[in-house]
C-alpha cells in the first residue's frame, strides 16, 4: 500500500466567538472559538489552499486526486476536478469526488492508500446549520490533504471498518445544515462502534494501546469522542481542534492527523479512529527518516468577525443588493482557452528578454518577439502591492472591495481583488501571497480566480 509522504492543512483566518453566537439565540455551553470560510471560500477554495500546502517541497507528482467533502460548492459538476486544474496536476490525472458525508473524508483517504501510483486526497468542509443548531455553534471550517506514495515517511499499517445504516443525523439537498438526534442515544450506539474497529485494527498491526503514542479521535458527536477517547487511555497529544476551531466534517480526521503529524516523531505508532456511518480505525507508524517539521501546515487566525456578519457570509440573512447590473456569467470557451491562466495561474515569460506577462501574451510588451513564451507559474510567488483602490459600490457581499496593483518578486505586475482585508489597514509596500477564491456567482455558476491577500506572520 501507499503510504503518507506530504500532508498539510488550511483553516481560514477568520474566527466567530460561539459565546457570542450563543447570546444572539439565547444558548447556554458554547465556549472558544470556531473557524470560518470568509464570504469567497468554500470547501473547494480551501482544498486547494491545503493542497498547496500538501505539495510544498515534493517531486512528486499525484496519478489520482480524490476529493471529500460533505458540503460540495458544484452538484453534478466535479469538484475534484476544479482542484486539481488549480494545483496544476497534470489532465491525466484521475480526480474523483468522493462527497455527501462526514465518512467521506475517510473514503478519500482509503481510495488514495489503494492506488499503486502516487495519490492525492483532499478533505475540506464548510460547517453550518440553522441559526442556533449545534452544527453552527460547534462546528468549524477547515480543510487538509495528504499525499500518498511509495518510501513513505508514514506508512499505513493496518486499517478496520464497520458499517452502520443507523440514522443519528440528516440532511436532505436544500437544507440549511443537518439535524440530528439526541447526542446521548448518538454515543450510546457509536462508542461501541468505534472500540471495535479499534481493537481489530490494533490486533491486525500487531500492537496494544501501551505502543501507541498518539491517537487520533474524531466523532461528530461531542460526547461519543469523549468516552472513546476515556476508555482508549491513549494521549491524544495537541489535536482536539473543538475549542479552537470547531469540528470541521468530513475534514475533522484530516486536520486532526495533520496536527499529530507536525508534532511526530520517527518510529512511532498512532492510532487514527473515526466514527460517522460506522467507524473506521487505521494504524500508521512513522518511519526512521520520518521529519515532522519538514511539512507545511497553513493554519492562521486572527480576524474575529461579529455574529451579524457570519451570518450574512452564510447567506443566512439578505443584504440589500447595489444598484449595478448583475455579474456576468463565465463562458466555457474562454475558459477552456486560457485554463492555464484562469486556473493554475501561469503566465508568460518572455524567452528572449525576460519579460513576465499577466495575463500571458503572445506578443512580447517589452521587445515586441511573436511566440517565443515560456510558461511561469506565480501562484507561490509573493508580491507587493503598488498602489491600490477601495470600491465601495461594486457587487459584493463583504463591501468595500480592495483592488490593488501587484509587483511580483522577479517580475511582473498584475491588478486584482485583495481578500481578507479590513480596508483601512491596506497600505502601498504590504507584501501579499496569491490564493484560489470565489470571484462571484452568477444565474448559478460559481467562477474562481486567484486573488492577494496579506501574508501573516504565522505564513512568512
Amino acid at each position: 500500500m501507499n503510504g503518507i509522504i506530504g500532508w498539510g492543512s488550511y483553516v481560514p483566518r477568520a474566527r466567530l466567538d460561539r459565546s457570542a453566537l450563543a447570546a444572539m439565540f439565547q444558548l447556554s455551553g458554547a465556549r472558544g472559538m470556531r473557524s470560518v470560510a470568509g464570504p469567497d471560500e468554500d470547501s473547494l477554495t480551501m482544498g486547494v489552499e491545503a493542497t498547496r500546502a500538501a505539495l510544498t517541497g515534493l517531486d512528486v507528482s499525484p496519478e489520482s486526486c480524490w476529493f471529500a467533502t460533505s458540503h460540495a460548492p458544484m452538484l453534478d459538476r466535479g469538484n475534484a476536478a476544479v482542484l486539481a486544474a488549480a494545483v496544476d496536476l497534470d489532465d491525466t490525472v484521475g480526480a474523483y469526488d468522493t462527497g455527501g458525508s462526514i465518512r467521506s473524508g475517510m473514503a478519500a483517504f482509503r481510495a488514495a492508500v489503494a492506488q499503486s501510483g502516487p495519490a492525492l486526497a483532499a478533505l475540506a468542509d464548510v460547517r453550518f446549520g440553522r441559526p442556533g443548531s449545534d452544527d453552527e455553534a460547534n462546528g468549524g471550517d477547515a480543510a487538509a490533504a495528504f499525499v500518498f506514495g511509495p518510501n513513505p515517511l508514514v506508512e499505513v499499517v493496518s486499517h478496520s471498518t464497520v458499517s452502520s445504516p443507523v440514522m443519528d443525523r440528516w440532511r436532505s439537498e436544500g437544507d440549511i445544515g443537518s439535524s440530528t438526534w439526541d447526542d446521548r442515544w448518538t454515543a450510546e450506539h457509536q462508542v461501541p462502534l468505534v472500540e471495535r474497529v479499534v481493537t481489530e485494527a490494533l490486533k491486525s498491526a500487531g500492537i496494544s494501546e501501551s505502543d501507541l503514542s498518539v491517537a487520533v479521535v474524531s466523532c461528530p458527536s461531542a460526547r461519543a469522542e469523549a468516552q472513546v477517547i476515556a476508555r482508549l487511555g491513549v494521549s491524544i497529544g495537541d489535536t482536539d481542534p473543538r475549542s479552537s476551531i470547531g469540528y470541521s466534517g468530513a475534514a475533522d480526521v484530516g486536520v486532526r492527523l495533520a496536527a499529530a503529524l507536525d508534532a511526530a516523531g520517527p518510529n512511532q505508532w498512532i492510532l487514527v479512529a473515526t466514527g460517522a456511518d460506522g467507524a473506521d480505525a487505521m494504524v500508521l507508524k512513522t518511519t526512521t527518516d520520518f521529519v515532522g517539521s519538514a511539512n507545511v501546515s497553513r493554519i492562521a487566525g486572527g480576524n474575529t468577525i461579529e455574529p451579524a456578519t457570519y451570518l450574512l457570509w452564510r447567506g443566512l440573512v439578505e443584504r440589500a443588493a447595489v444598484r449595478r447590473p448583475p455579474s456576468e456569467a463565465p463562458a466555457a470557451p474562454a475558459v477552456a482557452r486560457n485554463e492555464p491562466w484562469k486556473l493554475a495561474f501561469i503566465g508568460s515569460a518572455c524567452a528572449s528578454c525576460g519579460t513576465r506577462h499577466m495575463p500571458p501574451q503572445r506578443v512580447c510588451l517589452r521587445c515586441q518577439v511573436v511566440d517565443e513564451m515560456e510558461p511561469v507559474v506565480l501562484r507561490d510567488t509573493q508580491a507587493t502591492v503598488r498602489t491600490f483602490t477601495i470600491d465601495r459600490l461594486a457587487a459584493s457581499i463583504n463591501p468595500p472591495v480592495v483592488v490593488g496593483v501587484l509587483d511580483f518578486d522577479g517580475g511582473g505586475r498584475y491588478r486584482c481583488q485583495m481578500t481578507d482585508v479590513i480596508a483601512s489597514d491596506v497600505a502601498v509596500g504590504d507584501r501579499v501571497e496569491m490564493v484560489y477564491r470565489l470571484v462571484a456567482v452568477s444565474n448559478g455558476i460559481r467562477n474562481y480566480f486567484w486573488k492577494a491577500r496579506p501574508v501573516s506572520e504565522e505564513d512568512s
